[in-house]
């Protein structure tokens, strides 16, 4: 018998929970309080980085990453604002009409259980309702967490959730937080000539998702000429009329025109009403599943930033498989070890799989960008590629580093599904002259360095 699902969220996991169910339910409903489709947290950034890709593009390739500057006038905030605005709306307005045609229904408002087969509904327009399912995939995605001390205030301090508020590029700004969005906004900031001050916890700054490239982008950072500050987290932001200081427990201080603070984020779970129906959330707000989504509450699945804060790519996976094992269909448990997970945009960051293992059990070989003609061509030659395999000569692993790098990984994601050796992806070429040459030329020197 087909079931009846709910999917609770409009971000990339909840619409593709919703677009994965459609075919296998008897009816599937999508509950958001913002518009279907909605990536406003992570959408600001990316046009960002966009924006400046293109505007270093007339300074010729790499500018970015020399002491070449652009004419800044050409840089406008507010244009850069709009082009946000219209992207979310197409975006929204696109995932909608495929929605629809699916069959999907959609009911805008705030979502609560009332038991483990009941969600109530609270919208600002009708009343409240009351919806029945057999089975609910929470997708409510993530929202920042920032200390009240350092709170937002549309004038002189902001975040990720709030970039767009941001009235004019200042001359100098404090960055509080690393990860990998910590990395994105030093990048862009710093591309844009501000002078940053980068306020960091001991052993700082580390981008969480691929460690092995830190080095690389603090190296890249600091002849920018980055101030990258560990220590103590900051107490207080305070604000002035010109100005802001971030000032530490010890009493020692940071000053400049703005701050960012870009801490983190928590599972967007907490108004959902999850404990009171049984469902077990950890101290962090994540709610606890098996590799299916699955909660300890029968017929309730977790997916996307509510399970785990990662990469869109991974919350998309896990609403997949939420989607197929609630619908009863045949699927695997999730497994991250397939997953490209990539960050910035020139230098792009991306890892698959894993690099390192005790007693050696993983050897790896890294080739530099430069070994693909493509890179000559389109002037990025800056930047590598890792290759990891295991004692079977598996292939189990990939870090890259430069333009484009995701793309290059690949090659290496299916690698490591089908279990292939490194003598097999070495037999192969990749199309040429283009990045994804590169994992089949590290496959090569791998059997050179492994024979």
């Amino acid at each position: 018998m087909q079931k009846r699902i709910v999917v609770i969220g409009g971000g990339p996991a909840g619409v593709e929970a919703a677009t994965t169910t459609a075919p296998y339910a008897a009816a599937v409903t999508i509950v958001s309080d913002r518009p279907i489709g909605a990536w406003h947290q992570l959408l600001p950034s990316r046009v960002w980085l966009a924006a400046v890709d293109i505007l270093y593009a007339s300074q010729g390739p790499l500018a970015s990453a020399t002491k070449r500057l652009p004419d800044m006038s050409r840089y406008s905030l507010s244009e850069v604002h709009a082009q946000a605005d219209r992207i979310g709306r197409q975006w929204s307005a696109q995932q909608a009409r495929k929605l629809q045609d699916l069959g999907v229904k959609f009911f805008k408002g705030k979502a609560s259980f009332q038991s483990p087969s009941q969600l109530l509904i609270a919208s600002e327009a009708d009343d409240a309702i009351t919806v029945a399912a057999d089975a609910f995939i929470v997708a409510a995605g993530s929202i920042p967490f920032v200390p009240p001390p350092l709170a937002p205030d549309g004038r002189r301090v902001f975040s990720p959730a709030t970039a767009h508020e941001m009235p004019h590029l200042p001359a100098s700004m404090i960055v509080i937080g690393d990860g990998p969005t910590g990395f994105e906004f030093v990048h862009i900031f710093s591309a844009l000539n501000i002078d940053v001050t980068w306020l960091v916890l001991p052993g700082g700054p580390s981008c969480a998702i691929v460690p092995d490239a830190d080095a690389f982008l603090v190296d890249m950072l600091l002849r920018r000429g980055v101030k990258i500050r560990p220590g103590e987290p900051v107490a207080e932001l305070q604000r002035f009329d010109d100005h802001v200081a971030a000032v530490k427990p010890d009493g020692s201080r940071h000053e400049a025109e703005m701050a960012f603070v870009t801490i983190g984020n928590r599972p967007n779970v907490a108004p959902l009403n999850l404990e009171a129906v049984g469902v077990q959330v950890d101290a962090r707000g994540s709610v606890r599943t098996d590799g299916f989504g699955q909660t300890n509450v029968e017929g309730i699945y977790a997916a996307g930033d509510a399970r785990q804060v990662r990469a869109g790519s991974v919350s998309m996976a896990h609403a997949r498989i939420a989607a197929l094992h609630a619908t009863g269909q045949e699927t695997e448990p999730f497994d991250e070890t397939c997953m490209v997970i990539p960050f910035l945009s020139n230098p792009q960051v991306a890892q698959v799989g894993v690099l390192s293992a005790a007693h050696d059990a993983i050897r790896s070989v890294e080739v530099p960008m430069q070994s693909a003609l493509k890179t000559h061509i389109s002037g990025h030659t800056q930047g590598f590629l890792r290759l990891a395999w295991n004692r079977n000569r598996q292939v189990v692993g990939g870090l890259a580093v430069g333009y484009q790098a995701a793309d290059a990984l690949a090659p290496v994601s299916v690698a490591i599904k089908t279990k292939t050796t490194i003598d097999t992806l070495a037999s192969l070429y990749g199309p040429h002259p283009s990045i994804s040459e590169l994992p089949f030329m590290a496959a090569r020197a791998a059997c050179r360095q492994a024979p």
